[in-house]
């Protein structure tokens, strides 16, 4: 299983943009564009031609092209649609297999998020004030195989400051000839012709953004438990997030994302940049959470500690999402999420079962069209030992 996972990565590297972020400071060209109105008919060619060809200007910025590209998807859809929220659903099903196993084990992992948020234009950024309720985890068909068997259901109220991330030339006509741009986009009929690709070509060119700094303070709670939940806990905690973005390539803070170098070494001998580019918008993001864990049914900890008291945890989570090659309309992406959870002032029977720690890495090739491998090695709460765990499946987002 071990060898058809690695030739499956192989065949997905071979083949090859979902982004990060959507760029939040691009709401003033978002609404020229809606002023403009251009029709479903244009809105499809923009997002086909986008998908295919003109995207080669934009793809050295994989954050901004997907900006630029969900910017067109949005319009097509209906607004009233009543099936809205499922565009927050990830659901991916898979094949997965610990080292110390022979058997594969079927199931899938799925992944929800929904936020309700206000954002405040300030002189120095912007401000947003956001309710959320998310669910994620993993569920194998047969549970008691499950390598990853940790779901967590949280809802949180976040508030969050953005600055920086505007476009960087303090002079009007840098912005009406942005308006004029999108005024000739709206009205090409065939946007594959030359002149459509010189005009996306020169929007690329003249959209030039400054640094974007990003930290958020966040007060939630969730449920945290297995699969059966035949262990649960409720945990009430606060989270600090803190985010960096160089959309110019040639900045500084773009040259210190060191975490990119080997995927723009990739890039480049794969000719998917024409030139060595490190993206400065793939920096890593980070959380720092102080919990309080209120057990209310684990079966182990009752044993060892004999009880279920409450009891602080700090957890530490960065994560990283980078563009690595494509090919004519597929391209794949590297993922990887490192979580660490630490238990403070545990009694001596729980650090004598080591459980007081866990720390668990994954990584993942995931492309376009939804065919992901991973890699994850450690463990999460509740499992009692660390797993090395290679799964390859498909990713479907509603």
């Amino acid at each position: 299983m071990k060898y058809l996972l690695l030739a499956c990565a192989l065949l997905i590297f071979s083949i090859t943009l979902e982004a990060q972020t959507l760029n939040a400071q691009l709401d003033p060209i978002k609404a020229q564009l809606e002023r403009n109105g251009a029709t479903p008919a244009n809105v499809a060619i923009i997002q086909k031609t986008i998908t295919n060809g003109v995207k080669d200007s934009l793809q050295a910025n994989a954050d901004l092209y997907n900006t630029i590209w969900k910017l067109f998807t949005n319009r097509a859809f209906e607004k009233d649609s009543g099936y809205k929220f499922l565009s927050d659903f990830n659901i991916l099903f898979k094949t997965f297999q610990t080292t110390d196993n022979a058997n594969a084990s079927l199931g899938f992992s799925y992944d929800f998020s929904y936020d309700y948020a206000n954002y405040v234009e300030k002189k120095k950024g912007r401000i947003s004030n956001s309710f959320g309720i998310s669910a994620k985890g993993n569920v194998a068909f047969k549970k008691s195989i499950n390598p990853n068997d940790f779901l967590e259901t949280k809802i949180d109220y976040r508030y969050a400051h953005f600055s920086g991330g505007v476009i960087a030339a303090n002079d009007t006509a840098v912005f009406r000839s942005l308006n004029d741009l999108e005024d000739q986009l709206v009205i090409i009929q065939d946007m594959k012709s030359p002149a459509a690709q010189a005009l996306w070509k020169t929007f690329g060119s003249q959209l030039n953004l400054t640094n974007q700094y990003y930290y958020a303070f966040s007060p939630k709670a969730s449920l945290e438990s297995n699969q059966d939940f035949s262990k649960t806990q409720f945990v009430p905690g606060i989270a600090i997030d803190l985010g960096a973005k160089a959309w110019n390539k040639h900045s500084t803070l773009a040259h210190l994302n060191v975490f990119d170098y080997p995927f723009a070494l990739l890039r480049f001998i794969t000719r998917a940049d024409k030139n060595f580019t490190v993206y400065g918008s793939t920096i890593p993001t980070v959380q720092l959470s102080g919990d309080y864990v209120v057990p209310t049914k684990d079966s182990i900890r009752q044993k060892l500690a004999g009880n279920l008291s409450p009891y602080p945890r700090l957890k530490f989570e960065t994560s990283f999402r980078t563009f690595i090659t494509r090919v004519k309309k597929e391209n794949i992406f590297f993922n990887a999420d490192l979580r660490i959870y630490r238990e403070l002032n545990a009694p001596k029977a729980i650090k004598g079962a080591n459980l007081d720690a866990q720390t668990y890495f994954v990584m993942a090739l995931q492309s376009t069209t939804g065919f992901y491998v991973s890699y994850a090695n450690g463990r999460l709460p509740f499992d009692a030992k660390n797993d090395e765990v290679y799964a390859i499946g498909f990713n479907y987002k509603f």
